[in-house]
């Protein structure tokens, strides 16, 4: 499986010219890149490992990166009810389906700032989206966090809302039944919690509690329009 990551990562950071990484501009905004997936889903642990590959390495296709892990919740009737699962999310990437003019969601699905869906355990197919992504805006955010509380207070550009998402890396499950019976899956950048902090052109502030089994929790504050696209973003560290 070594083998495979390896080779779905590689095409994400290197140059065809020079086999060599590019180099991702110190002033550019990262990039949100979503993945909607299930543990109750074999064809989802490749996708999983992919998205906690770029996570650790920050970047890919040469650009900065935020990804996020998002489960959705209709596999949870085929045997296994996945414990991150939510149907918040699977209504936030049937929105994606409409606003790409998609017939269908499925998973492993990776959306690219909201512009583009791919299939999540295609390296070279995430890498193109990426390239493909227009500059994005640094947003003006920051994170005071506390054990029981994160408090974020943003500036919204005039074209689009910033949202928050929180995360918990290195999440670990034993799976008994459904497709994935007897894995033990991993995941990282799994979103716990997603709160709108300031609406278009405003200036706020919002509380989100945070569970402390949340393992290394993180955040990242992202503008969205009303299309769906995401113009910009900033990596809020704990």
């Amino acid at each position: 499986m070594r083998s495979l990551i390896a080779a779905v990562i590689l095409p994400l950071g290197c140059s065809a010219a020079s086999g060599q990484p590019p180099a991702a501009r110190a002033d550019e905004a990262p990039i949100v890149i979503e993945l909607f997936t299930s543990q109750g889903c074999s064809s989802c642990p490749p996708a999983d490992r992919l998205l906690s590959q770029l996570a650790a390495a920050g970047e890919a296709a040469g650009r900065p990166i935020a990804p996020l892990s998002f489960h959705v919740d209709y596999w949870n009737g085929l045997g296994w009810a996945d414990p991150y699962s939510s149907p918040a999310w699977s209504a936030r990437q049937d929105g994606y389906a409409r606003a790409l003019g998609d017939d269908r969601s499925y998973t492993p699905e990776l959306v690219v700032a909201g512009r583009a869906g791919v299939l999540g355990s295609n390296g070279a197919a995430v890498a193109r989206a990426i390239a493909d992504t227009p500059p994005q805006r640094a947003i003006s955010a920051k994170a005071s966090w506390q054990p029981t509380h994160v408090t974020i207070e943003a500036t919204a550009p005039a074209d689009a809302d910033v949202w928050a998402a929180i995360y918990e890396d290195g999440t670990r499950t034993a799976v008994p039944r459904g497709e994935n019976a007897g894995e033990t899956l991993s995941s990282d950048r799994v979103v716990r919690a997603l709160v709108k902090v300031a609406t278009a052109g405003q200036s706020h502030a919002a509380e989100i509690a945070l569970d402390p089994a949340w393992r290394s929790a993180g955040a990242v504050a992202f503008a969205q329009r009303a299309d769906h696209q995401i113009v910009g973003a900033t990596l809020l560290h704990r």
